[in-house]
């Protein structure tokens, strides 16, 4: 148990592969300003497309898709919904110029969507930027996690990953079933609604402190379902890279 939860730990959270970003915008100036701005950054490679079905043919070989909002012929979301139907996890960041609260509703899962307003050059190339990296170094390390796991899906350890917004974004049959639900109950919920309050509080101030430290954290817990019964467990908790957590179980028993 030890050595898989280190494994995933401490697994590499991006390849050195430059970063390869898609850039549509039916404004070829502007594209070629992004991509003049962008192309300043030796981590990142850029290729353009003015035409969003053209540039669909190419979402595959790709890290991340910039895309602008308000295009002839489709906007940024029903490029988005496109882009999602073949890739559904691949990074993209909207360009828009409305708030994001304007459009974000309209987004089924914003996990791997960022929005951006088109500002001053000189201020939102630099964020674009810095958005890109984030966006493709979580999802580099949440590939990386999902290859350790899948070996864990084989053994009998209960094993769920916490992304950095602390909701579920991975949980193996194990763990789920530990909690009397399936993979798909817990994914995308908070990792809090597994544990009474006082418990929560307790491995907020105990195990995520040392995470923070770069340690791992091991424990009793109590644990909760959704119908309120409780049931204890020897718990290790593991930080990635990007802020995720891994919770592994183990021990546990009905109380």
């Amino acid at each position: 148990m030890d050595d898989i939860a280190a494994e995933t730990a401490n697994a590499p959270a991006s390849s050195d592969e430059p970063i390869k970003v898609l850039c549509v915008d039916d404004d070829p100036d502007y594209l070629d300003l992004i991509a003049a701005h962008l192309s300043d950054h030796d981590d990142l490679s850029v290729r353009t497309e003015t035409a969003p079905a053209e540039a669909l043919a190419h979402v595959d070989a790709v890290d991340c898709v910039v895309s602008d909002y308000e295009m002839p012929g489709t906007n940024g979301l029903e490029f988005l919904s496109d882009v999602r139907a073949r890739a559904p996890t691949l990074p993209f960041v909207l360009f828009t110029g409305s708030e994001r609260a304007a459009i974000a509703e309209e987004v089924p899962d914003s996990t791997w969507t960022e929005f951006l307003r088109k500002n001053s050059p000189a201020t939102t190339m630099s964020i674009l930027a810095g958005r890109i990296r984030r966006l493709v170094h979580h999802h580099r390390t949440m590939r990386t996690a999902e290859r350790s796991l899948t070996a864990i899906e084989a053994t009998g350890d209960a094993v769920a990953v916490v992304d950095p917004d602390g909701a579920f974004s991975f949980v193996n049959r194990v763990f789920a079933s530990r909690f009397g639900a399936d993979p798909d109950d817990l994914v995308g919920r908070p990792w809090r609604e597994c544990f009474p309050d006082e418990e929560v509080e307790r491995l907020e101030s105990t195990a995520l402190e040392t995470v923070r430290d770069d340690w791992q954290w091991t424990g009793g817990t109590v644990c909760e379902t959704d119908g309120g019964d409780t049931f204890t467990a020897q718990t290790r908790v593991a930080g990635l890279d990007d802020g995720s957590l891994v919770f592994c179980l183990t021990g546990a028993g009905e109380e």
